[in-house]
């Protein structure tokens, strides 16, 4: 998975949000222009090559106000991507630099 790729298709406007994306960022209060500037300032923390939905990864970036967000990411055809589902992550799981995962 390629950031710049991503990053293509939100300028593009080549993505789509599922069902629980659309709810979880809902729920965390977010709006659309959060998504997409966290994808165009983030970057690639995680991948899931091996998803049986899908190759995918989880990007780290922040919203419009600065705050940090997680998104997951999978490209469909045609360099299409979908958002698969977005958090506001939790302090207590993830280091301050939003990007590790605090080990148990």
């Amino acid at each position: 998975m390629d950031i710049e790729a991503i990053r293509k298709a939100i300028i593009l406007n080549c993505y789509e949000i599922s069902q629980h994306a659309e709810r979880e960022w809902h729920n965390d209060y977010l709006m659309l222009a959060d998504l997409e500037n966290a994808v165009l300032t983030g970057e690639i923390i995680e991948m899931y090559p091996d998803d049986p939905r899908g190759a995918s990864c989880l990007i780290s970036g922040k919203t419009t106000d600065r705050s940090p967000v997680h998104i997951v990411i999978g490209f469909l055809p045609k360099g299409w991507i979908r958002f698969i589902t977005v958090y506001v992550p939790d302090p207590n799981k993830w280091e301050p630099d939003w990007k590790t995962r605090i080990k148990r």
